[in-house]
């Protein structure tokens, strides 16, 4: 019994030694499982992280592009706006001062200009009339620009 014993211990020590040696080598298996687990994850992780990144950003440029198309159709938008007013604002302005300019009974710029170009064929008329004469003495005439900046700018706008 004694052999019985015995063998049954040294059997049972070589069991426990070999289950020992197979835990340490499956503890040691998990742990390399779970590193190589906790790198994919955080690859995982990190992709899709980089996935999300790069939809922000491709969201962000469509929406800076959205936002520069709506400006500048604004701007435009503001521009014919301007460009109407003004228009009107001519017509208008026109509109009520030529009643009030027809009362005065003030000379127009067109009216001022036929004047001027008259008094020119007039100048030309004299000169070439008094060439023959040298007796006669020259009048002190103005020149036809020099009569019409006599008349206001203010006169001559229509």
């Amino acid at each position: 019994m004694a052999t019985k014993k015995a063998a049954s211990k040294s059997e049972a020590t070589q069991i426990l030694t070999r289950l020992q040696s197979n835990m340490k080598r499956l503890q040691r298996d998990a742990e390399g499982l779970l590193g190589r687990t906790r790198k994919q994850a955080t690859q995982l992780i990190s992709r899709d992280q980089r996935r999300a990144l790069d939809r922000l950003f491709s969201q962000a440029k469509k929406l800076r592009t959205d936002l520069e198309k709506r400006a500048e159709r604004a701007s435009k938008n503001v521009e014919s706006r301007a460009e109407q007013f003004l228009s009107t604002l001519e017509k208008e302005t026109s509109k009520r001062l030529s009643p009030i300019l027809k009362r005065l009974d003030l000379p127009s710029r067109k009216d001022i200009e036929a004047l001027s170009r008259r008094i020119g064929q007039l100048e030309k008329r004299v000169r070439t009339s008094s060439r023959p004469v040298a007796t006669a003495t020259p009048a002190v005439q103005a020149p036809p620009s020099a009569l019409a900046a006599e008349v206001p700018a203010s006169l001559t706008d229509e």
